[in-house]
């Protein structure tokens, strides 16, 4: 970059949801008590411990560059200290699965209470009418959506889609299911400029924002593609990087989900009610804050339209039955894995 190297360029942390989740989910589990008939040891005050349970089924998409047995010590310790200052043995068992295929075989055998699946997995079993999406995480803003961003360097005469091509891209997604991806793809289709495989001279997968925002920034790659609020959150790290120019800009996307059966639970509405308060306790509220959010909400009728609008497009592209992107690798070339590997 012309202006050179500017000093004391900080690399923004990128806030994952999913180890955040499960904690939620898990936690509040606690409000509910589903009694064993067995008591064992006693809590706080002398109180007898009730044993609850909940098992939790998410996509191992979910979890990518998350340590998964860091994952399960984590929740582990935490499900315990608190379990027992509310006066319940915890078992939380949370299976981690490989595909949609997966997703669907253990809400047919009915082995899940909860379901925490990447927002494609969740699209691809929506039709089976197997289970119900009903919260979502809340942004600072108190919106559960958010945009994708086409960048491109302060220093760059780009001004269109058109101009990038024959250049090189980063892109980035917040979750496993490389929504932003499929958002390039599809941008590229309605301009009728091909495919991103063919019409960059090289297009790379990051596993994080700042992989994507700081070479851009630097010069070492001609654009990317990253979520708007890691975006914003390497720019309060990181006055400078303001200068980066936004090329295009995808609608509000709402990615995450935490869903459940379809077939009521009996203690379904208290945990949904559960979660929904966590905001209300101090120690929640610090877990909160951790990971950029207010709290979880319920999603309301059309949330999740516009993700799904732009799913639906992707999946009728060319070669669609070749059109499922592939997961997350650190810095993988996309074209090639375009060509050979799909999504189950």
């Amino acid at each position: 970059m012309q202006q050179g190297r500017p000093e004391q360029l900080r690399h923004p942390v990128q806030a994952t949801p999913v180890g955040f989740f499960l904690a939620l989910v898990c936690v509040s589990v606690l409000a509910i008590a589903q009694p064993a008939g067995q008591v064992n040891g006693e809590g706080a005050g002398g109180r007898a411990l009730r044993r609850t349970r909940v098992n939790v089924v998410t996509s191992d998409r979910m979890l990518y560059g998350v340590n998964q047995n860091d994952v399960r010590s984590a929740l582990k310790v935490w499900f315990e200290t608190v379990a027992r200052q509310r006066g319940f043995l915890l078992d939380c068992k949370v299976d981690i699965v490989e595909s949609s295929a997966d997703l669907k075989a253990r809400l047919l055998e009915k082995s899940v209470d909860v379901v925490i699946p990447g927002i494609a997995e969740y699209l691809d079993l929506e039709s089976s009418h197997l289970m119900v999406p009903i919260l979502t995480l809340a942004l600072n803003s108190g919106s559960a959506s958010y945009s994708y961003v086409l960048l491109v360097n302060p220093a760059s005469k780009v001004t269109s889609l058109a101009e990038l091509r024959g250049k090189s891209i980063l892109v980035s997604s917040r979750g496993g299911s490389n929504t932003a991806l499929a958002w390039t793809d599809v941008a590229l289709s309605r301009e009728k400029l091909g495919r991103a495989g063919t019409f960059f001279s090289s297009i790379r997968l990051a596993p994080k924002a700042q992989a994507c925002i700081l070479p851009l920034f630097f010069g070492t790659v001609d654009a990317c593609v990253v979520d708007e609020v890691n975006l914003n959150l390497a720019k309060e790290m990181n006055p400078q990087l303001s200068r980066l120019k936004v090329l295009m800009r995808s609608r509000p996307l709402v990615e995450s989900v935490i869903a459940t059966p379809v077939e009521p639970h009996p203690y379904r509405a208290e945990l949904v009610d559960a979660i929904l308060s966590l905001h209300e306790d101090v120690r929640h509220r610090q877990l909160l804050m951790v990971f950029k959010t207010d709290r979880i909400v319920r999603l309301q009728a059309g949330d999740l339209d516009p993700v799904r609008e732009l799913w639906r497009e992707y999946s009728h592209l060319p070669g669609a039955a070749q059109n499922r992107v592939p997961s997350m690798l650190p810095i993988a070339e996309y074209g090639n894995l375009d060509r050979g590997k799909g999504r189950n």
